[in-house]
C-alpha cells in the first residue's frame, strides 16, 4: 500500500512535469508572437486577460450543464481534446499563424484547462495526506515551474527559427504524455462538479471562502504582473525574455527549498509571513527602475520566491477548508474568484499604465501595499487567517 502511494505521488508529479513543458513553450512562444503582431504592452497583457476570460467561460458553461464528471476521465478527456485541437490548428492554418488563430487557441486551451485544474485539485486531496501537503504543494509548484523553464527554452528556440507550427505540435505531444500519466494513477475515482460555482459566488453563507479566494487572486495578479514586466523589459530580445521568465521559475525552486527545510517553523506564523512578503514585494517593485539589468534579474527571483511561498500557504489553507468545511466546491470557487480578480486586476493595471504613461512596476507596487492593508485589516479583525489549525 505504501509503495502504491509513493508511486501515485511520482506519477502525479510526472503528469505535472509533462503539462508544464507544454505550458512553458506555448506561453513564451505565443507571448512573443502576440507582442510582435500587436502593441508590445497590449499583446502581452492580452495573453493573461484571455486566460482568465476562458476560465470564466468554462465556469459559466459547465455550471449551466449541472453534470457530475469522473475525476480521472475529466483529465483524460481534457488532455486528449486539447491535443487534437492543436494538431487541427497546424493542419488547417496552412502555416499562417495570425493573431486571431493565436487568440482562438488560447481561449480553447484555457477553457479545457479549467476542467483539468479542478480534477487536479481533487487528486491532490486523494494522493497527499494533510501533513504532507504544505511540503508537497511547494514540490508541485517547483515541478510546474522547472518544467516551464524547459518549455521556455524550447519555445525560444522555435521562435528564433520561425517554426511556429512546432509550438502547437510539441504542446500537443505534451498533452498526450500527461494524459498517459493521468491514466496510470491508481486512486479511487470520484465525481467532481462545478455546477454551483456562479450561484455559490452570490451565496452569503460562503462569504468567508470567497474573501479568502479573492485574496489568493491578488497573489496571481502579482505573479502575472511580474511576467508581463519581464516581457516588456526584453522587447524584441527573445533570449532576454527567456531569462526573465526563468528568473520567475527559479524563485519557485528557492521557495520550495525554504518551505521544505523550515516549513515546520512557519506554523503559527503564516499571517506574519504573508504580510511581510507582500510588503517586500511592493518595495522591490517601487525601486525597480533604479536597478541595473543584473539586479533586476535578482529582484525578479525575489518577487517570485515570495509569491510561491505565499502560494504554498494559500493552497494548504484552501485544502484544509475543502476537507473541514466547504467540501469540493472550494476549488471551483477559488478558480472562479481568482479568474474574476486576475482579469479585473491585470486589465486595470494595464489600462492605468497605458493611459497615463505610468511605469507598470510603480502601479504594481501600490497594488501590493493596498493588498497588505486589506490583509492586515482582515487578520486583525479575525475575519481571515492563513494558519491551518485555526
Amino acid at each position: 500500500m505504501l509503495k502504491l502511494i509513493k508511486d501515485n505521488k511520482k506519477i502525479f508529479l510526472s503528469y505535472l512535469f509533462a503539462t508544464g513543458i507544454g505550458d512553458g513553450l506555448f506561453f513564451i512562444g505565443v507571448g512573443k508572437i502576440l507582442s510582435t503582431k500587436l502593441n508590445l504592452f497590449l499583446g502581452v497583457s492580452l495573453l493573461f486577460i484571455l486566460n482568465e476570460v476562458s476560465k470564466l467561460l468554462f465556469q459559466f458553461i459547465f455550471s449551466s450543464i449541472d453534470k457530475k464528471l469522473s475525476m480521472k476521465k475529466a483529465i483524460v478527456f481534457s488532455e486528449i481534446f486539447q491535443s487534437i485541437f492543436l494538431i487541427s490548428v497546424v493542419i488547417f492554418s496552412f502555416d499562417i499563424f495570425s493573431s486571431q488563430i493565436l487568440i482562438l487557441s488560447l481561449i480553447i486551451l484555457n477553457f479545457f484547462d479549467g476542467l483539468s485544474k479542478i480534477a487536479e485539485f481533487n487528486l491532490t486531496l486523494k494522493i497527499f495526506s494533510k501533513d504532507d501537503r504544505k511540503k508537497f504543494n511547494s514540490y508541485i509548484t517547483t515541478i510546474n515551474q522547472s518544467s516551464r523553464i524547459i518549455g521556455f527554452i524550447i519555445g525560444g528556440l522555435i521562435i528564433n527559427n520561425s517554426r511556429y507550427e512546432l509550438l502547437f505540435l510539441l504542446n500537443s505531444f505534451s498533452f498526450l504524455i500527461s494524459c498517459l500519466f493521468a491514466s496510470l494513477m491508481k486512486v479511487e475515482d470520484t465525481e467532481i462538479t462545478v455546477r454551483n460555482s456562479w450561484k455559490e459566488l452570490l451565496n452569503k453563507e460562503n462569504y468567508y471562502i470567497l474573501i479568502y479566494t479573492f485574496l489568493i487572486g491578488t497573489n496571481t495578479i502579482i505573479l502575472s504582473s511580474n511576467s508581463i514586466l519581464g516581457f516588456n523589459l526584453s522587447v524584441s530580445n527573445t533570449s532576454q525574455t527567456i531569462l526573465y521568465q526563468i528568473a520567475n521559475a527559479v524563485g519557485s525552486t528557492i521557495a520550495t527549498l525554504i518551505i521544505s527545510n523550515i516549513f515546520k517553523k512557519m506554523n503559527k506564523n503564516e499571517n506574519k509571513i504573508i504580510l511581510l512578503g507582500i510588503t517586500l514585494q511592493g518595495i522591490l517593485f517601487f525601486f525597480f527602475n533604479l536597478l541595473n539589468e543584473y539586479e533586476k534579474v535578482v529582484v525578479f527571483i525575489l518577487i517570485s520566491t515570495i509569491s510561491f511561498i505565499n502560494l504554498s500557504i494559500y493552497i494548504t489553507k484552501l485544502q484544509d477548508y475543502a476537507e473541514t468545511k466547504f467540501g469540493s466546491k472550494a476549488y471551483p470557487l477559488r478558480q472562479l474568484s481568482r479568474s474574476i480578480l486576475n482579469l479585473f486586476g491585470v486589465t486595470s493595471l494595464t489600462y492605468l499604465a497605458f493611459t497615463f504613461k505610468i511605469n507598470y512596476q510603480t502601479i504594481v507596487s501600490f497594488f501590493c501595499f493596498f493588498v497588505v492593508i486589506i490583509n492586515a485589516f482582515l487578520i486583525k479583525n479575525k475575519i481571515i487567517t492563513y494558519i491551518v489549525e485555526n
